[in-house]
């Protein structure tokens, strides 16, 4: 497969922390939209701070390291197809170098979708893991997936819910979970806490059965965390705000992302009235990756 494809693939990021959450994740969701996987793995460099020259050792046992973990990651997708009778997958891997962030955030362009694992709240705040995830769902072209790492995929829960606060603002939000809803079988419920009402059985182009409309007292996350248990999916805005060092991905958001236990889907839900937005840092290939 090439990575150019069209339709475009899944993109799934793996790191040496875990991924099988993600990568479980990324192989049904690739067969679900008929496309092909592409599993990159961005390493940082010695030295990636402070400017100075890798260690040319260094960086060939950086280079080995990342591409036993794609081909590791390579063959547990095909185990997930075989194990689960799936059609036959498409695979292609990437190794990177320089910040997680600013590289998949320029593949992002040419994917379905981006799908990244977290380990959520560390003892000193976000983990590591946490930060680049929330950090591509705040500028990537595509939505992204944020699939916790002790997430592991249900059988029939059938139903996505979608964050919605004003339903005009938040139309790619429900578009995008209509999508996901129809795709898996599940049932569409729209969830509100604030801003202009929903009718109870709302109607959505492209939808058979009305939406179903559920409102709520509290915040958007305590409301959510109190009806996703078991669910398929969880779909919000990312509504961002925009700093001088770039965007940062809204508060709730991103609260969402840390207490949830079910994949949250990040949609911009400005998607089709704003200009993209280039990585601050380039993104560079390795040498013989």
């Amino acid at each position: 497969m090439m990575w150019d494809s069209e339709p475009p693939p899944v993109l799934v990021g793996v790191d040496p922390g875990g991924h099988e959450a993600a990568l479980e994740y990324a192989v049904a969701d690739a067969v679900r939209r008929g496309v092909g996987l592409h599993v990159v793995h961005v390493v940082r460099p010695p030295g990636w701070w402070a400017g100075d020259d890798a260690d040319v050792t260094q960086q060939a046992e950086l280079r080995e390291r990342g591409h036993r973990l794609l081909a590791e990651a390579a063959r547990r997708a095909a185990e997930l197809v075989t194990d689960a009778h799936l059609p036959t997958l498409p695979v292609s891997t990437e190794l990177s170098q320089g910040s997680a962030v600013a590289v998949l955030a320029a593949l992002s362009g040419r994917a379905a979708v981006v799908v990244l694992q977290h380990h959520g709240w560390s003892p000193h705040g976000d983990s590591s893991s946490l930060s680049v995830t929330a950090g591509v769902a705040a500028v990537a072209l595509a939505p992204v997936v944020a699939v916790p790492d002790r997430w592991r995929p249900t059988v029939g829960s059938g139903r996505v819910l979608a964050a919605v606060e004003d339903p005009l603002r938040d139309r790619a939000v429900l578009d995008t979970a209509a999508s996901e809803a129809r795709r898996r079988g599940s049932e569409l419920v729209a969830v509100q806490v604030a801003g202009a009402e929903l009718d109870d059985q709302m109607l959505l182009p492209g939808v058979e059965e009305p939406v179903r409309v559920v409102r709520g007292t509290g915040t958007v996350a305590d409301v959510l965390l109190e009806l996703a248990d078991g669910c398929d999916l969880v779909v919000v805005g990312r509504h961002h705000r925009r700093h001088v060092i770039g965007a940062i991905l809204g508060r709730t958001t991103r609260d969402l992302v840390r207490r949830l236990d079910v994949p949250v889907l990040v949609v911009d839900p400005l998607d089709d009235a704003h200009e993209p937005r280039s990585p601050r840092v380039p993104a560079a290939a390795l040498p013989g990756a």
